[in-house]
């Protein structure tokens, strides 16, 4: 299943640790849930940072992936979304999910553009990121994968990045924990929903929910652990081939096993019930040979890559006091780890925006070839200089011209709505993000900002109602229903009113179907 190691930190850009950002910094930057606890997952990479050293790394631990991830003859394709909605809800609630428009946008397009290269795609994916220095990528039921912002920090190309998401993807298409789930039901006379709740507690929170998988499942976890051992190597077959088709360097795989087999060590006692084996020479040997059957090819060098570790590090890991940003921002003038000029200059205009110092900032974003001026990492970051300075309705007119052309990209639609309400053209932002939410209802990110601009207009039902959907997505029900409630008693329209009930109709069923699964 899985396998934990203490380990000593690659190389790497990023410094690692800290302290969480100022809760004035805009919400459409960071936006986390509560919680905070260590994400563990049924296929996981992991690498966990200790105590800080002058360049903000030391000793880790990493935890190699011995199990897949999703279906098989007991759950259906329609069950398995079900769950994995449900996953994404919880999920919400305890861990600390960054709704950072460009880190979703990269993740997502990276995700679909190996996607769209896969069999057997059931469902949409979704692809969130974490706030944790670990090193971990998990896949779960219904297509849902969790990115730690740790991820970034170790892998140094994108191609060893993408390799992760193209294994747990693998894993999902494979169905592999839903078959995995299965076997574990059969075998101790469970429920599903017996087995899926002691998994998503796991992942929210290991020391209780391998205490719960051991009291579940008992002596027969061992025979599961090896039931999925091929599954480990068919995923590792499946992502290889995935990176070559949708046009990546394959050999980041290989890459991404040789520098976690260096780190293996001193298995933590916590983790083993979920003991299956190292990863072994004979799993690299493989996945090498598999990547020998293709044409050689480079690695990656897309720039948005090295924008998103740099965004990684400057914004979710390293400690954001004056001295810390200075030092930091020395570095990288000095420039001794060779950093591309994509990472130097975006990382050193963050980190002069965390210092207000917002004239350098857009001076080092103008640094950057003419070609990247359109970036959505660039675009996002001149909206942040633009509003600190006062100046948003500047920041307005660069981004309409974006918004035409991709109206529903999710970057451009929460700038220029923030943008919009710093200018108090709340109208403006109402009916862009209401357009918006049609075709992304879910968007967290969205719904706060909408209910920010409601506020601003002095629309207290429908704030009220968005504020619902908000807590709702986070599996919030008392909160979620009680923003209903209120709502009622405010709303005055009739079809309005009855919408609300029949929301909280739908509210009440879903809240039942999370209950049966945490039972």
């Amino acid at each position: 299943m899985s396998f934990l190691l203490a380990a000593k930190p690659r190389t790497v850009a990023t410094p690692v640790a800290a302290s969480s950002r100022n809760s004035s910094k805009r919400l459409r930057r960071l936006s986390l849930s509560c919680g905070g606890a260590l994400l563990f997952s049924a296929a996981a990479m992991l690498v966990t940072p200790s105590a800080t050293a002058a360049e903000f790394y030391d000793d880790s631990n990493i935890l190699i992936p011995q199990m897949g991830t999703a279906g098989a003859l007991g759950i259906s394709v329609q069950r398995e979304k079900a769950i994995g909605d449900f996953f994404l809800r919880t999920a919400r609630a305890n861990l600390p999910v960054i709704d950072d428009p460009v880190l979703n946008e990269y993740v997502t397009s990276l995700g679909n553009r190996l996607l769209s290269h896969a069999d057997n795609v059931q469902f949409p994916f979704d692809f969130f990121v974490v706030k944790n220095n670990d090193l971990n990528a998990s896949a779960f039921l219904g297509g849902k994968v969790v990115i730690n912002t740790g991820l970034f920090n170790y892998a140094s190309t994108e191609d060893e990045f993408a390799s992760v998401l193209a294994h747990e993807i693998s894993h999902v298409t494979q169905r592999h924990i839903a078959r995995f789930v299965e076997k574990m039901t059969m075998a101790n006379r469970l429920s599903t929903a017996g087995v899926v709740g002691s998994i998503v507690m796991a992942i929210l929170n290991p020391a209780v929910g391998l205490a719960a998988m051991s009291t579940t499942m008992g002596a027969s976890m061992q025979s599961g652990i090896n039931f999925t051992r091929d599954n480990e190597y068919e995923a590792d077959r499946i992502g290889i081939t995935l990176l070559y088709r949708a046009g990546l360097n394959p050999q980041g795989m290989v890459d991404m096993f040789r520098y976690l087999n260096s780190q293996q060590g001193n298995i933590n006692p916590a983790f083993t019930l979920l003991i299956d084996h190292p990863l072994s020479d004979v799993r690299m040997a493989e996945a090498q040979n598999r990547v020998a059957q293709f044409e050689h090819r480079p690695d990656s060098t897309n720039p948005d890559y090295q924008y998103a570790r740099a965004r990684v590090a400057v914004r979710y890991t390293m400690p954001d006091d004056e001295k810390s940003l200075r030092d930091f921002k020395q570095g990288l003038k000095h420039n001794a780890r060779g950093y591309t000029e994509y990472y130097q200059n975006y990382a050193l205009a963050l980190v002069c925006y965390e210092l207000k110092e917002y004239d350098e900032a857009a001076g080092y974003l103008r640094r950057l070839p003419q070609s990247q001026q359109s970036n959505l990492f660039v675009l996002d970051l001149f909206t942040d200089i633009d509003i600190a300075r006062g100046q948003p309705q500047q920041a307005v007119a660069r981004l309409q011209p974006f918004y035409k052309r991709t109206p529903r990209n999710q970057v451009i639609v929460a700038n220029l709505a923030s943008a919009y309400n710093e200018n108090m053209q709340y109208s403006r932002a109402r009916d862009l993000l209401v357009g918006y939410l049609r075709y992304k209802p879910k968007d967290v990110l969205a719904l706060n900002l909408l209910a920010t601009t409601y506020t601003k207009l002095k629309n207290q039902c429908d704030t009220l109602q968005t504020r619902g959907e908000v807590y709702a997505l986070s599996a919030a029900y008392p909160q979620a229903m009680g923003m209903f409630n209120q709502a009622l008693q405010t709303c005055t329209e009739m079809l309005t009113r009855e919408r609300i009930k029949a929301r909280v109709s739908e509210l009440v069923t879903q809240r039942s179907f999370d209950e049966s699964l945490l039972r």
